[in-house]
C-alpha cells in the first residue's frame, strides 16, 4: 500500500459567511456546482418530521427567475445533469454541466437559495407525490425493517425519525410550515459551495462573489444539543407482513470521526470500517462464505455508517428461506465474537485494505463524485477528513481492531431486528 492521495481544495469565504471548496480538475472540460445546505432530519422535531426532504422537492418546483421545470431543461439543454437529495445532516443540490455553460449551476443555486416560490398548489402535488413515495417505501420489507431498526436503536436522537418523514406529519404539514423551515435554514452563513472541475481560483471566485456576494445573512436558529445516551440493554424488534424472504439485521452503537482527541479515539472508526470488509465485503468474506457460500443467506451487507453527530455499525442478511433467522442470528453474532478475541489475519488485513483504497479512489474518479465527497465531509466536520481517510485505515493495528471489536460488539449495545414474511398480508 504505497499510493499517495490527496485532493487539492481552495477555501474562500465570502463576507456574508458563504464558504467555497474549489476542487480542481482539469482533465476534462466539465465541472460540478454543488449548493450544500446545514440541515437535514436531525434538525427536525415531531411535528414537522420529513420537512427538509418536502423543502428539497420543492426547489425544484421554480422561483420567479426559473418557473417550474425550466431549471431541468435548461441543464439537459447545455448537456447537463442536476438533482437533489437529503440525509440526516444535510441537504445538497448539484449541477454538472462542460464548463462553457457552467455558471448556469451558479445562477440557478444562487436564485433558489432565496426565491423559491413554494406555490400552495404544487406543494399540495408534491404532498401527494411524497406521500406515495412513502407508500413505496412501506411496500419494501427492507425498508420497513430499517425504520423500525432507527426508532429502536436511537431513543432521543432524531436519527430515528425516518428521512422522508413520519406519515402523520406528512398528511398535517403546511405550506407554511415549509417556508418557514427554508426562511431559517437556507441561508449563505448556512450554506456552502463545493465547485469541482476545469477550474481556477481566478476564474471561480469572482463569479461566486458576483452571484452570491449580494445575498444577505440571516440569524440562524439554535438548536438544542441532544446527545443519544449508552444503550444499556439489548433491543428486538420483530416486523411481521407480506414479503418474499426473511430478513436480519443487527446493528451497534458506535463512534463517530473526530477532529480531537487521542490517536485511539480517532481511529476507532476506520478499524470498524476494516472490520466490516471482513465481515461483508466480496466473496471471500467471513459472513458471505458462513452464509451464502452454504445457501442459507442471498446476501449480507455489513457496514459502518458515519453520520455526525453517531455512528451505526450494521449487518444486514437476506435469508434464502432454507435457514431459520434464530441459527442465521447465531452466526453472525458468533463471528462477531470471534472479532473480540482474535484480530484479522494479516492475509485479511492487507486484501482489505487493498479493496478500500482501490473502492475510495474509484468514487473519487467523477468530478461530481469528487464535489459530493467532499462535501459530506465537510458536514461530518472537515473536508480534510476526506484526505485523512486511506492513512487513517493504515495506522489501524490489530490491536486497535480487537479494542475496537470489543467496545462495540456487545450484547447491551446491539439492537436486533426480524423481518418475517406471512400469507396474504
Amino acid at each position: 500500500m504505497t499510493t499517495e492521495f490527496a485532493v487539492t481544495v481552495t477555501e474562500h469565504t465570502l463576507p456574508n459567511g458563504l464558504k467555497v471548496l474549489l476542487v480542481p480538475a482539469h482533465h476534462a472540460p466539465v465541472v460540478s456546482v454543488w449548493a450544500f445546505y446545514r440541515v437535514g432530519s436531525r434538525h427536525e422535531q415531531i411535528g414537522i418530521t420529513g420537512i427538509s426532504h418536502w423543502v428539497e422537492h420543492m426547489l425544484f418546483k421554480g422561483t420567479p427567475k426559473f418557473p417550474k421545470g425550466q431549471i431541468a431543461r435548461l441543464i439537459q439543454k447545455h448537456g447537463g445533469t442536476l438533482n437533489g437529495h437529503t440525509t440526516y445532516d444535510h441537504t445538497a443540490y448539484f449541477e454538472t454541466l462542460p464548463k462553457e455553460n457552467w455558471l448556469i449551476g451558479l445562477d440557478i443555486e444562487a436564485d433558489r437559495m432565496t426565491n423559491a416560490l413554494f406555490d400552495p398548489q404544487e406543494t399540495e402535488l408534491e404532498r401527494g407525490v411524497i406521500l406515495s413515495e412513502l407508500e413505496m417505501y412501506e411496500n419494501h420489507p427492507e425498508h420497513r425493517l430499517f425504520t423500525e431498526l432507527m426508532a429502536t436503536a436511537f431513543q432521543v436522537h432524531p436519527y430515528r425519525n425516518p428521512i422522508i418523514g413520519w406519515r402523520n406529519d406528512l398528511e398535517r404539514m403546511t405550506r407554511d410550515d415549509l417556508y418557514e423551515h427554508y426562511r431559517r435554514f437556507y441561508a449563505p452563513n448556512n450554506a456552502f459551495l463545493v465547485l469541482s472541475g476545469d477550474l481556477t481560483p481566478d476564474e471561480a471566485l469572482p463569479e461566486v462573489e458576483r452571484h452570491f456576494g449580494d445575498l444577505a445573512p440571516r440569524e440562524l436558529p439554535v438548536l438544542p444539543e441532544v446527545k443519544e445516551p449508552p444503550q444499556r440493554s439489548e433491543r428486538r424488534i420483530r416486523v411481521k407482513g407480506h414479503g418474499e424472504l426473511p430478513l436480519l439485521a443487527m446493528t451497534f452503537h458506535a463512534p463517530t470521526y473526530q477532529l480531537n482527541g487521542d490517536e485511539m479515539t480517532r481511529l476507532i472508526p476506520y478499524a470498524l470500517h476494516i472490520l466490516a470488509d471482513v465481515l461483508g465485503h466480496g466473496r471471500t468474506s467471513r459472513l458471505y462464505r458462513k452464509l451464502v457460500e452454504t445457501q442459507k443467506a442471498l446476501s449480507v451487507w455489513v457496514g459502518n455508517s458515519i453520520h455526525k453527530e453517531a455512528a451505526l455499525f450494521s449487518v444486514f442478511v437476506t435469508l434464502t428461506g432454507q435457514a431459520e433467522l434464530a441459527e442465521v442470528e447465531d452466526t453472525v453474532w458468533a463471528e462477531l465474537c470471534r472479532l473480540t478475541e482474535e484480530p484479522p489475519t494479516p492475509e485479511e488485513l492487507e486484501r482489505t485494505l487493498h479493496c478500500e483504497e482501490a473502492d475510495f479512489l474509484r468514487s473519487l474518479d467523477g468530478v461530481t463524485e469528487r464535489a459530493y465527497h467532499i462535501g459530506v465531509h465537510e458536514i461530518l466536520g472537515d473536508w480534510k477528513l476526506l484526505n485523512a481517510y486511506l492513512p487513517n485505515l493504515k495506522s489501524v493495528t490489530p490491536d486497535l481492531l480487537l479494542t475496537a471489536a470489543r467496545q462495540t460488539f456487545t450484547d447491551t449495545n446491539r439492537t436486533v431486528g426480524w423481518f418475517e414474511p406471512t400469507k396474504g398480508q
